[in-house]
């Protein structure tokens, strides 16, 4: 009796030496990794004691996929054994997130193959998954660096800050929503928040987002004076005091709240704090 797992096993050896349409495209491809793959009926068609080997045999295969020499073809061959192991087994969470991570491949320059294939597998894991930070991370750089929404990817941002115990780099990404709309206050209050909990890792990069926060919305003030400015004389001033004699901007104010000395060039307010200005979801 102890031996009746062997025709399953042997049964599954021979269907895995089998080759099948590749799934789930039809074209056949030529990396050294070449996709063995059940048609999916036949695969779920395996009784349930069966199947566990079955995953484990192929998950085996993409490990080793992922250690041999890196093409576009072996990056999306590598995609197809995501799809057809989170067929078997739709919560294999590290199918869907370490297999979407191989897959790009870049062709240098932010362009990439087989993006869309990444895209695909890890939505398929953010059904299974919608809250896991991992997933929803990657799909934030695969909305920028695939299909370059960086406002898609930066509300991927914002609900992962909503999670308690958020990295601290997705929640200073989420502020670029904020700052885009102008809405500095709110910006400076969820850093706040965040740097209130407890344990909390990070907090050197939310302490100078803060501050970056802080600049920005004193600059935004100064963009103002200096419009106003220009408007007033019908030329743009070139100087911080040019702002001040025109009535737009108190003479006293003369650094932001951390030191930076305030100055204008090209007809924007500046700080000597800041490396350059926040541009918002642009270049969050």
């Amino acid at each position: 009796m102890r031996f009746r797992w062997i025709p399953g096993v042997a049964a599954v050896l021979t269907l895995v030496l089998v080759r099948a349409e590749p799934y789930p495209f039809e074209t056949r491809h030529w990396g050294e990794i070449r996709p063995l793959l059940l048609r999916e009926g036949l695969a779920r068609s395996l009784a349930k004691p069966v199947r566990p080997l079955l995953i484990d045999l192929y998950w085996l295969r993409a490990l080793n996929g992922m250690g041999e020499a890196e093409t576009a073809e072996r990056n999306q061959n590598l995609a197809q054994y995501g799809f057809f192991l989170t067929e078997l087994d739709p919560r294999f969470f590290h199918a869907y997130y370490y297999l979407a991570l191989v897959t790009p491949y870049s062709l240098g320059g932010d362009r990439y193959l087989n993006g869309e294939l990444a895209l695909a597998l890890v939505r398929k894991g953010l059904a299974q998954f919608p809250t896991d930070i991992r997933l929803r991370t990657l799909h934030a750089f695969l909305l920028t660096y695939i299909e370059h929404d960086t406002r898609a990817a930066v509300m991927e941002f914002v609900e992962i800050s909503k999670q308690p115990n958020a990295p601290a780099a997705a929640i200073s990404a989420a502020t670029a929503l904020f700052v885009d709309e102008g809405r500095f206050d709110e910006a400076i209050e969820m850093i706040s928040q965040a740097m209130g909990e407890e344990s909390r890792g990070g907090l050197q990069l939310l302490s100078d987002r803060k501050k970056q926060l802080e600049i920005e919305k004193l600059l935004r003030t100064l963009d103002a004076a200096i419009e106003r400015t220009r408007q007033k004389t019908g030329r743009m001033p070139q100087t911080l005091e040019a702002v001040v004699e025109a009535g737009e901007w108190p003479a006293e104010l003369t650094h932001d709240p951390h030191g930076g000395e305030l100055a204008v060039k090209d007809g924007r307010g500046y700080s000597s704090w800041l490396v350059g200005r926040m541009e918002g979801i642009t270049r969050w």
